[in-house]
This record gives C-alpha cells, structure tokens and sequence, in this order.
C-alpha cells in the first residue's frame, strides 16, 4: 500500500508499506520505507514581486528567513520586494536531514495569507500594473471602511478605549478618517532655548518666542518676532507713558 501526501514546503511525500520477508521470515511483520521526493509547485529559479501601498513596515519570520516588506514611501504609488527562491531542511529523526527548495511563488503566498487586506499582492509581472494597483486600492478601502463602522459600533456601546484596537486606529489613519476614538497622542519635543513642550515642527517656540526653524519662521514673516515676555514689558512701558498723569488738589 502506498500514499501521497503534499506538504506546503513545496514537496512531496511518499510513504510506501511493504512486506519485508527477509527482515521477518516467521511473522511477516509489515516494515515502512520512506521516499522523500523533492517536487516544486513552481519555477524555483523565477523571481516574484510583491507590491505594498500600505503606510505599515511588516516585518515576518520565517524558518527560512526573515522578510521586510517595506512601507508605502510618500508620494510613491507602492513599494516593492523581490523574492527569490530559498532553501530549507526538514529534520527527519535520527540525524537526519532533508534539504529542499521552496519556490520564491511559493514564499510570496506564504507570506501574504493574512496580508491582502491591508494592500500587499503578488504582482503577475516584475511591477505592478495600474489594474492590479486599483483592485490592492479597493480591497483595503472596502476592508477599512468595514473596520471603522466596527470601531464606532464599539465606541457607542461604552465609549471605552479599551475595545478600541490597532487595527481600528490604523484604519483611520490609512483612510485620513478623525474619530473621537482613534484619538492618538501628538508628539512633543522640547524647546532647546526655555525646554517646555512644542509641537513637532514648529518655527517658533510659543512659549519664549524662540526661532527652532529660521527658513519657516522667514516665510511667514516670523524672524523678528518679540518673545511674549518682552513684548508684555514694551505694551506696560507704553501704557505707563500714554496715561496722563494726575493731579492732586490740596484743598480736597
């Protein structure tokens, strides 16, 4: 008797029962021989690419190694990686090892069963095509749009960030959608002059009219700005010299 069985590395294994009568000659106890033969679903030696217009890095481990998709760059239409096929050993026992070849086909659907929702695809060529792009740009919206209509079902039943996940937050900012519930906390840095918190970016330090960046501060006409402190003294000295002063009569 003999059986078949795939595996997702890429090969297949045959098991084959067998009469062994010269091992049993009395009982003819059955003994197994094993055939691991090496077959590849695909062309190992084709390169595959896989296409991102997500604004997420996914980082995914694998025994044959470690794969970077990277993130959608601003103003790109979509990032791509190159895949090749890689080689990988199966431990049969007994310090046994079976080497063999997963294609790089193979790799790519591997490594994007969970992934199409979010805009990653195999590409059918070595770039993607403007169909394959508006199909990616599709499927992510529809599967964002479906994760914000969850998240504002959750946030009305108990205004609770804690039902509120990633995935939910992600959603909104992927699509540029506000809601109450994906409030995310903006980043403050320190001014260098007086050290209290501004925002990210800013030209001038609101708090003691420090310049942190000269080029936007001369834009908008900001380079000789008055810090709040000295402009309060300049506007108490011009009160103190336009009030006229009194008076006293002595007779009252």
């Amino acid at each position: 008797m003999s059986c078949a069985y795939n595996t997702s590395k890429g090969f297949t294994l045959n098991t084959e029962t067998a009469i062994n009568t010269a091992s049993h000659p009395t009982t003819g106890s059955p003994g197994r021989r094993h055939f691991l033969e090496e077959r590849p679903k695909e062309d190992t030696a084709a390169t595959v690419a896989i296409a991102s217009i997500s604004k997420q890095d996914w980082y995914i481990s694998r025994t044959h190694g470690v794969y970077h998709i990277p993130a959608c760059a601003m103003g790109e239409p979509y990032s791509l990686l190159l895949l090749t096929s890689r080689g990988d050993v199966i431990d049969l026992g007994d310090n046994r090892r079976f080497p063999f070849t997963i294609s790089a086909r193979e790799i790519a659907a591997d490594l994007l069963q969970d992934l199409h929702d979010h805009g990653l695809f195999v590409c059918a060529g070595p770039r993607p095509s403007e169909e394959e792009l508006a199909a990616a740009l599709a499927r992510r919206d529809a599967y964002y749009q479906r994760l914000i209509a969850e998240g504002d079902v959750m946030w009305a039943r108990g205004h609770s960030f804690r039902e509120i996940s990633d995935l939910h937050r992600r959603a909104t900012l992927e699509l540029g959608i506000e809601r109450e519930w994906a409030y995310v906390p903006m980043k403050m840095n320190e001014c260098p002059a007086c050290g209290e918190k501004v925002k990210s970016g800013v030209a001038v330090c609101k708090h003691c009219g420090a310049i942190l960046d000269a080029e936007k501060a001369a834009k908008h006409g900001l380079g000789n700005r008055i810090a709040p402190q000295e402009k309060r003294d300049t506007d108490q000295i011009g009160v103190a010299i336009a009030e006229p002063a009194r008076t006293i009569d002595p007779t009252q």
